[in-house]
C-alpha cells in the first residue's frame, strides 16, 4: 500500500503542477495574449523542475536508507553472514531501489503527454529531458547508496547525502552561472573555464535549459574544444547523461571495494 500510495501521490502532484500552470496561463490563452504552445512549454518546464525535484529527493532517500536501515533493524550483520558476495549486494540494493525510481519516471509520461496537446515541445526534446531525468537518478542513487554503507544509521545517512546534495548544486550552479555568463564576452581563466564545464555536466538544470532555450556560444574561434563541441552540436543533454551514468559506475565500484570493510562484524561476519 505504501508503494501505491506512493506512485499515485507522485503522480497527483505532477498532474497538480501541469493544472495550476495553465489554469494561471488560461485567461492570457483566451485573450489570445499567449500562444498554446507557450502554454504547452510552460507545462513542459514547470513539470520537469517538479520532477527533477521529486526525483532528487527519492533518490537519496530511498538509497542513503537501503543499507542504513540495515543498521538500524539490527539484520546487517545477519546479511553479512549470508553467501551472497559484496558485489552483489551493493548492485542488488541498488538496482531494487533504483528500479522503482525509474517506474515513478514512468508514471509522468501521461503529465508530458498533456503538454503534446498544446505544442511548444518537441518529441526529441521530450527524450532528451527523459535522458538528462535518467542519468541524474542513477547519479544520485549512487551517492546515496554508498553513504548508507559508510554511515551507521539511516538519520546520520540522509543527513550526509543531503549535504552532498546542497554543496553539489551549490558549486555546480556558482561556476556553471560563471561560464554561462562569458558565453557573450570570452572565455574564463583555465580553472574557471574547466569547473564551468564540469558543472554543465554533472547539474541536470544547464541540460535542460540548453534543451528548452538553446545557448548561444559567441566566443571567437578557435574555440575550446569541449565547450564548443557541446553547444554548437546540441549534445549537452547527452554528454551530462553519459557523465553521470560514468561516475554512476564508478561510485558503484568503489562502493563494492569498500564493502568488504563492513563485513566483518562484532557479531561475527565474515571478510
Amino acid at each position: 500500500m505504501a508503494t501505491l500510495g506512493l506512485i499515485m501521490s507522485y503522480t497527483i502532484i505532477l498532474g497538480a503542477v501541469a493544472f495550476f500552470v495553465y489554469l494561471g496561463s488560461f485567461a492570457a490563452l483566451a485573450a489570445s495574449t499567449k500562444s498554446a504552445g507557450d502554454i504547452g512549454l510552460a507545462m513542459s518546464i514547470a513539470t520537469f523542475i517538479a520532477q527533477m525535484i521529486m526525483a532528487l529527493l527519492l533518490s537519496l532517500s530511498l538509497n542513503a536508507s537501503t543499507i542504513a536501515s540495515e543498521k538500524d533493524q539490527e539484520t546487517f550483520d545477519l546479511l553479512n553472514l549470508t553467501l551472497f558476495k559484496s558485489y552483489e549486494i551493493v548492485f542488488g540494493k541498488y538496482l531494487s531501489s533504483t528500479g522503482f525510481l525509474f517506474i515513478l519516471v514512468v508514471t509522468a509520461l501521461p503529465i508530458y503527454a498533456l503538454a503534446f496537446t498544446f505544442g511548444g515541445i518537441s518529441l526529441e526534446a521530450f527524450w532528451q529531458l527523459a535522458a538528462v531525468v535518467a542519468g541524474m537518478t542513477l547519479f544520485i542513487s549512487s551517492i546515496g547508496l554508498f553513504l548508507s554503507l559508510v554511515s551507521d544509521d539511516v538519520r546520520t545517512a540522509l543527513g550526509r547525502s543531503f549535504f552532498v546534495l546542497i554543496v553539489l548544486g551549490l558549486v555546480t550552479g556558482i561556476f556553471g552561472t560563471t561560464l554561462v555568463a562569458n558565453f557573450n564576452n570570452q572565455p574564463p581563466n583555465v580553472i574557471t573555464y574547466w569547473l564551468g564545464t564540469l558543472s554543465l555536466l554533472l547539474n541536470p538544470l544547464w541540460a535542460a535549459w540548453d534543451v528548452f532555450a538553446p545557448f548561444q556560444l559567441q566566443w571567437q574561434p578557435p574555440q575550446p574544444l569541449v565547450v564548443g563541441f557541446l553547444v554548437n552540436s546540441r549534445l549537452l543533454w547527452a554528454a551530462s547523461a553519459i557523465a553521470q551514468v560514468l561516475l554512476t559506475l564508478g561510485i558503484l565500484v568503489l562502493t563494492t571495494f569498500i564493502y568488504p570493510r563492513f563485513r566483518a562484524s562484532k557479531a561475527g561476519g565474515v571478510e
